[in-house]
């Protein structure tokens, strides 16, 4: 295509720039893609979260020794199947119900809510998004599937109340504009969804669309609280009794001086959705300056920037000395290219750790070994090779995932019991148990022996 008047992104090089800080905030973001989703070839890469969280922030803090907390929790919303569409807008704004093939609303269903009562108590009246993925796989475990969002109804009854409260002509002019708003929501936060209804003859309007649970993501925010342990607000100790080992100095500092943390890293304060992860990087920025006047010196870490380059650029010496040993490149027994190492990522947390083949089950047997398996790919992570910078890129994206993962699947062992039925399960604790386990779950990862150090804190509540 010609090019003339186009503007020219620069020529990609190989340098490394070291960063040196008096304080550092990590806001770098969750982990997709860690589970085997459930769309495949050209639409494996698609997630409902964003594609470019490859679980850094978690990896940065754990490598430095930062404690996490509620690395247990992961987030399956349900949402439109294939397209990853979201359906709160549907559900809150279009008031438009879920219901079975059968036209059966799964969340009134009373022999699902008796035997959810039964194992996890008072939290099934509450009826949050956890507990209707847990009825909505009851109905589909029953054959009773697809679960279908009713759009249609939903519009055909919004028309009706518009005509009666403008008349039938303005009336039909605001429907219209509200199903553009809902295109419009489509087109601004999920294009590929729009792109789905109409390459399958959908207009949302007219036809109605299956919804179903996703796979699992890591994340601080939306309805996620995975993340770092960090200080809260002094006023939580003075004004609402909080623990007063809740706060160590510095809003949203992690236990690594100096090391502040925002976003989706941050653990145990979900609902932070784009205000609030906004919100938060203020607050993490004003007190990490007030910790730079009270600590003005600058710290050394004693990096050495050729063992640092070295070790960055490790899967490139990997690859050109053993890439012709093979007539593929791809196959090679002396390396691993990063998307098979996300492959087998993928397969073991999908099918070990409570993914969508096993309808989110696990149990201590499926843990251990899947961590077996996992300790062999950190093994193997160590001779990933790359071909060039994009795949370097790649190596790193995989190695950080292995982490997050990690971290995900030994919390979930070390917590006995159900805590979040719907997003996943304990097939051996399939209950929740208030008693022993209404706490923090956090843990620490030494980097120099990879090993996890899992401990309980304390839970207090502080607003009723």
């Amino acid at each position: 295509m010609p090019t003339a008047g186009l503007p020219q992104l620069p020529a990609s090089e190989n340098k490394i720039y070291i960063f040196k800080a008096k304080a550092f905030i990590n806001g770098a973001g969750g982990a997709v893609n860690v589970f085997r989703p459930r769309s495949t070839a050209e639409g494996q890469g698609r997630a409902w979260y964003p594609v470019w969280n490859s679980g850094s922030g978690y990896a940065l803090g754990m490598q430095v020794g930062a404690e996490l907390t509620l690395m247990e929790n992961r987030f399956v919303p349900a949402r439109f199947k294939d397209g990853y569409g979201p359906v709160g807008a549907w559900f809150l704004f279009f008031k438009a119900q879920a219901l079975t093939a059968t036209g059966e609303d799964y969340c009134a269903n009373e022999e699902y809510l008796a035997d959810a009562k039964e194992k996890y108590g008072a939290y099934v009246d509450a009826m949050g998004t956890a507990i209707r993925n847990h009825l909505m796989m009851q109905a589909m475990k029953d054959g009773k599937g697809p679960i279908m969002m009713q759009t249609s109804e939903a519009m055909a009854k919004i028309a009706e109340e518009m005509k009666a409260k403008l008349g039938e002509e303005e009336g039909a002019k605001k429907v219209k504009h509200l199903e553009a708003e809902a295109w419009e929501d489509f087109l601004d936060m999920c294009i590929g969804q729009a792109g789905l209804w109409a390459a399958q003859n959908v207009e949302p309007e007219k036809v109605n669309s299956e919804i179903m649970p996703t796979e699992p993501y890591l994340l601080g925010s939306h309805a996620g609280c995975a993340g770092f342990w960090v200080s809260g607000p002094e006023h939580l100790i003075k004004e609402m009794g909080a623990p007063e080992d809740w706060f160590w100095g510095y809003n949203r500092m992690s236990t690594v001086p100096g090391l502040f943390m925002m976003g989706d890293v941050v653990g145990a304060s979900g609902h932070k959705f784009s205000s609030g992860s906004h919100a938060e990087g203020r607050l993490a920025a004003k007190a990490a300056i007030a910790y730079i006047l009270d600590n003005p010196d600058m710290p050394d870490a004693g990096l050495n920037p050729d063992d640092v380059a070295a070790q960055l650029y490790f899967p490139f010496e990997t690859y050109e000395q053993y890439k012709n040993q093979t007539s593929d490149p791809n196959v090679n027994p002396n390396y691993i290219r990063p998307k098979l190492m996300q492959a087998r990522l993928q397969k073991i947390a999908d099918e070990y750790f409570g993914g969508i083949s096993t309808w989110y089950m696990t149990s201590k047997t499926m843990l251990e070994e899947g961590l077996k398996k996992l300790v062999m790919l950190k093994e193997d992570a160590a001779k990933m090779a790359a071909a060039d910078l994009h795949e370097l890129m790649r190596c790193w994206e995989q190695f950080h995932r292995i982490l997050s993962v990690e971290a995900h699947a030994r919390h979930i062992l070390f917590r006995e019991e159900s805590r979040y039925p719907g997003y996943y399960y304990r097939g051996d604790f399939n209950k929740i148990d208030d008693d022993n386990w209404r706490c923090f779950v956090n843990s620490r990862y030494d980097n120099t022996t990879g090993e996890f150090q899992l401990f309980k804190r304390e839970y207090k509540q502080l607003v009723d």
